[in-house]
């Protein structure tokens, strides 16, 4: 397991790991994958990490193993993704998922009025924009630890 460990980056700080078979990290990555079709935040929004179908250390977890096990390319492009939408779930965000939501807003009131709430929809942002920042540096540095790289436009 020592082997394992270092060539996903954990140590014993991470006292949730427990050792996947890739069956069970498939399950977690399927259950993630569910729930992203129906309970992902929308784009510029963040939700509490309590939200999630698994712990995000665990999800993270079932990820690499499918990763490292799997090696292929289409898949692991979609892993990938999947991997870095995990930044959209944070601790400390609360019942309640942060952030604009387009979907909620009334087009046709006066722009002025509009305007003012998506300002206020916005606010929270400001807070959490630089944490999900950090934590999408943090999930491709690890990506990037299991050789899953990005390539640059």
């Amino acid at each position: 397991m020592g082997v394992f460990n270092r060539l996903l980056r954990r140590g014993a700080a991470r006292a949730d790991f427990r050792e996947l078979d890739i069956e069970a990290a498939q399950k977690i990555v399927q259950d993630y994958r569910i729930f992203l079709e129906t309970c992902a935040p929308l784009p510029g929004r963040v939700a509490d990490v309590s939200e999630l179908p698994h712990s995000k250390n665990r999800i993270k977890d079932a990820f690499s193993v499918c990763i490292t096990a799997i090696r292929d390319p289409a898949l692991t492009e979609h892993l990938k993704h999947g991997y870095l939408m995990l930044s959209a779930w944070q601790v400390g965000v609360g019942t309640k998922t942060l952030g604009p939501d387009f979907t909620q807003l009334d087009l046709d009131i006066d722009p002025l009025e509009l305007a003012h709430q998506i300002q206020q929809q916005s606010a929270p942002m400001e807070k959490w924009s630089p944490v999900i920042k950090a934590d999408q540096a943090q999930l491709t540095s690890e990506l990037d630890a299991l050789g899953v790289h990005f390539d640059c436009p």
